[in-house]
């Protein structure tokens, strides 16, 4: 009689089981990974299928004579890790060789995979079980496809749109392949960066593996407040307190978000927290619950040198002294500009020896103006947002070179572009302050848990060698 532990071994290699057995040895064995939650009434179907099937064809009652084996087979494979592009090669047999195909502008996958050597009918077979999971259409110039042979011939074909997502397609006959679409997701862990600035925001950040997204949000976050161009300097601290998604080898695949962020430019601290109000709305605001968002931006071109600034100054032009009105900032023509503040555009044409000229009315009493545009994207009459492009840097009107002159007036007055890093933010409301004091807490309290990276010390090293022969002076 055969015992159920061979009908079980034996179910288990029919082929049509296979799909169920590689997602079983992903839900015992992964550490890191999981499939999504969307999924699981589709694996808890087919096991209950499965388990139906064993029941059926198992004897009703063993003989009083036999021994019922009740061991547990424990799975051998390693890990599974389902960000891997491989993870379908690991329930098969090692391949004997692998390639990488880059896909190019103006090509397909069809085409490629004829370029390296695979035959028409062979590779529209790949694309047509590759379309049935996801559309080629998709695919952009640069992605990669990788190939695995087995005796000679392609056996299996892998594509990872994203992180977490990988197309398989397998080999099952002489012309047939099929396709699967496996997500994985990934779980997320709290790290901080903190150091002091060195070279700059960027490069100190990045030496610690902070990913880039990261450390543009904190730049997004600093950008109405911080001139970073001339409001840092060497020895100002920060830090960063974010999300990221490691693999099974401990190395950062994904960067979340930022949580928390600490940046103390000539000594002044701001910190902010990330918070969504009852509206779903998404934030980051100091610990009195103002908004790191300014009303008006200091500096409403990005990746400007500041050229002039604000005060009495020879004029480049007519040659004597003057006021200077607004700040001045050199930057190539056509750059961006943008809204300093939500407003209405009150002027937008042109005005003498400021050329071609915008005048945004704000809230307070407030006008912004922007001079020597090179063109409008904007006109009389319209209501813009901050951050809105408006125009773009120009040279016309009485001008040496390309530039944007920048004013803020305040209830007529002329006043200063730096004095608007002092407004402060748009505060919560009394009704948001229990939920964000609450948040901040959690964040705190994460904070004070998570690792820390810093910079290694650098260890001098000292010559302890006396006998070392003496360099001679040279004269």
């Amino acid at each position: 009689m055969v015992s159920r532990k061979a009908k079980w071994s034996a179910l288990f290699k029919e082929e049509a089981l296979e799909p169920l057995k590689i997602r079983l040895e992903a839900f015992v064995n992964m550490n890191n990974t999981r499939i999504y939650h969307d999924k699981r009434f589709k694996f808890i179907g087919a096991t209950a299928l499965v388990a139906a099937g064993l029941i059926w064809i198992a004897p009703e009652s063993p003989p009083a004579e036999a021994k019922v084996d009740t061991d547990i087979v424990k799975a051998a494979t390693p890990a599974i890790d389902l960000s891997r592009d491989d993870i379908y090669l690991l329930s098969h047999p090692a391949p004997e060789k692998a390639k990488t195909l880059t896909l190019k502008y103006g090509d397909s996958l069809g085409p490629l995979l004829q370029k390296n050597g695979i035959e028409p009918n062979e590779a529209y077979a790949i694309t047509q079980s590759f379309a049935s999971v996801y559309d080629p259409r998709k695919v952009k110039a640069g992605q990669d496809f990788k190939l695995f042979y087995e005796n000679g011939q392609v056996s299996h074909l892998t594509y990872k749109p994203t992180i977490e997502r990988t197309v398989y397609v397998s080999r099952q006959g002489e012309m047939d392949f099929s396709a699967k679409d496996v997500t994985a997701e990934f779980k997320m862990e709290t790290v901080s960066v903190k150091a002091s600035i060195e070279n700059s925001i960027y490069l100190d950040a990045n030496s610690l593996g902070t990913p880039d997204k990261v450390i543009q949000q904190f730049a997004n976050i600093y950008e109405y407040s911080v001139d970073f161009q001339r409001d840092i300097q060497p020895g100002d601290e920060f830090e960063m307190f974010f999300e990221v998604a490691k693999d099974n080898k401990g190395n950062i695949v994904k960067a979340g978000d930022l949580l928390f962020t600490s940046f103390s430019p000539r000594g002044k601290k701001l910190d902010y927290y990330l918070y969504t109000d009852s509206k779903g709305r998404e934030n980051f605001y100091d610990a009195s619950g103002k908004t790191a968002k300014r009303k008006l931006r200091a500096t409403p071109v990005n990746g400007a040198r500041l050229s002039s600034s604000y005060g009495r100054r020879r004029h480049p032009i007519l040659g004597y002294r003057k006021m200077h009105t607004g700040v001045d900032f050199a930057a190539p023509t056509g750059t961006p500009i943008m809204a300093a503040g939500n407003g209405t555009v009150e002027y937008a044409g042109r005005n003498g020896g400021y050329g071609n000229y915008i005048r945004i009315r704000h809230t307070d009493g407030y006008k912004t103006a922007y001079a020597h545009l090179s063109k409008f994207a904007t006109r009389k009459g319209r209501y813009v947002k901050q951050d809105q492009i408006i125009g773009y840097v120009g040279s016309t009107g009485r001008s040496t070179g390309p530039h944007l002159h920048y004013e803020v007036h305040h209830h007529g007055k002329k006043i200063n572009p730096r004095r608007l890093s002092q407004l402060s933010g748009k505060p919560l409301s009394n009704s948001e302050m229990p939920a964000f004091e609450k948040r901040r807490g959690e964040l705190d309290r994460l904070r004070d848990q998570a690792p820390i990276l810093q910079k290694e010390p650098v260890q001098s090293v000292e010559l302890i060698n006396s006998e070392s022969p003496e360099i001679p002076a040279i004269d």
